[in-house]
């Protein structure tokens, strides 16, 4: 039971951080930052930032929670997909998906 509560709590915190970088990305690319620029400044993977330009250029009316959503369901989040093979282990569903 214990480690089942701290793999969900790790689980929210990964989606957090996910829900986080997208909220950023796009206030960033709102204001003309280009994805590069992002990267760099945000430290993260220019191909993740181009991933969620690419989900709200696709999908204007996504919002961010629905851009996270659909990241983790495309497997382009590792860390958040690793934890939903091991939900997926235990009790055969995952909450976002």
């Amino acid at each position: 039971m214990k480690k089942a509560r701290e793999r969900a709590l790790k689980q929210g915190k990964d989606q957090g951080v996910l829900l986080n970088l997208v909220t950023i990305v796009l206030k960033k690319a709102k204001k003309g930052m280009r994805a590069a620029e992002i990267a760099d400044m945000l430290e993260e993977e220019e191909a993740r930032i181009q991933t969620i330009l690419k989900i709200k250029e696709e999908h204007p009316d996504y919002t961010e929670e629905q851009i996270a959503m659909k990241m983790i369901s495309e497997s382009v989040y590792p860390a958040t997909l690793r934890n939903k093979e091991r939900l997926n282990e235990e009790n055969g569903k995952f909450p976002l998906a």
